[in-house]
């Protein structure tokens, strides 16, 4: 598995040596999260948009142009190509609801013709009220679909337009700023639960990666936004390492799923449990919200993300002002 991962990839097992470094600043302001083992975490309140990412990846084939997320990439960007692949994505969705809320129409219309005109004529009436709205409905879900995958190929194709993002396969984080890629091991980043007004009273809480020897920093929203439980955030922290963690497989969350077999500790460790590939994709919105929310919700209310974790030890001198000597790579 060498010449998949490489060398510089994030091992929970084989933590190295680290300087001294930190942000005092930060630490007064904020919660610093720990470092731990994985609880193979999920972040409930996104599952719907995470199962709707998922089913558009019916076949392998499509899982070779996963983006954002995929088995290697976590992106982080917003740049103009990720807001078209948005579009592209409620277009194909859109389309896909339209269709089947004209079939009801259309239905009806069918019915008036049979018991009341049964001709060429009626057929030809059906088909001249009904041929322009099912053509712009084929031309969003065939143009949302396969042109949200051509993008993805394109965008894959040249390293994309923004690279900002977690690239688990490195083990490295990348972060875009102006016409400069900054990149540092995942390791030499830590996790800050980050608060801002809600405008209600109350507070929205965010997830802040900072690099611990210089003054980069990549806030991991995307997939989750503004959370008013501090435990959403947690859940995601634990997530994102375990995502990052080639010591053991991809977090069991929807937007993984089909890319895991492209993985190769994760393969193995499916095909060791005999997990269903398709578990999550099998998952509809009604029935994670009948059958599967509230349980979702009860593990991550009963889960304690504050537990001691003896990988906090190997990370030295946390908290210390920032070294002379920054850490990381400009590139051009």
């Amino acid at each position: 598995m060498n010449d998949v991962y490489q060398t510089t990839a994030y091992r929970s097992d084989a933590i190295p040596a680290l300087p001294p470094g930190g942000h005092p600043d930060m630490d007064r302001a904020f919660q610093r999260l720990p470092w731990g083992h994985n609880q193979n975490p999920i972040v409930p309140n996104t599952i719907e948009a995470q199962l709707a990412y998922a089913r558009l990846f019916e076949s392998d084939k499509d899982a070779e142009d996963g983006y954002p997320w995929g088995e290697s990439v976590f992106s982080v960007s917003k740049g103009l190509l990720s807001g078209l692949q948005g579009f592209l994505y409620m277009l194909y969705m859109c389309s896909l609801l339209a269709f089947f809320v004209f079939l009801i129409p259309l239905g009806l219309l069918i019915l008036k013709v049979i018991f009341t005109e049964p001709s060429i004529k009626g057929v030809l009436w059906i088909y001249d009220t009904f041929k322009f709205i099912y053509l712009l409905i084929a031309i969003g879900y065939f143009g949302g679909k396969y042109g949200r995958l051509q993008l993805a190929y394109l965008t894959d194709k040249r390293q994309r337009a923004n690279p900002t993002g977690l690239y688990r396969r490195e083990g490295l984080v990348r972060i875009k700023e102006g016409k400069t890629v900054f990149e540092a091991p995942f390791i030499e980043f830590d996790a800050y639960l980050v608060h801002t007004p809600s405008g209600r009273g109350g507070r929205y809480f965010n997830l802040v990666l900072q690099h611990r020897y210089s003054t980069h920093q990549l806030w991991m929203k995307g997939l989750l936004t503004d959370a008013m439980n501090q435990k959403e955030v947690y859940a995601y922290w634990d997530m994102i390492q375990q995502f990052m963690d080639v010591s053991g497989p991809l977090p069991d969350v929807p937007i993984f799923e089909p890319f895991r077999a492209r993985d190769p500790v994760t393969a193995a460790h499916d095909e060791r449990t005999g997990r269903d590939p398709r578990k999550w994709r099998k998952i509809t919105r009604e029935d994670w919200r009948k059958n599967h929310e509230q349980r979702w919700q009860n593990r991550l209310r009963e889960t304690n993300f504050h537990h001691a974790c003896i990988l906090d030890a190997h990370i030295q001198g946390r908290g210390l002002p920032l070294p002379e000597e920054t850490r990381g790579t400009i590139l051009a």
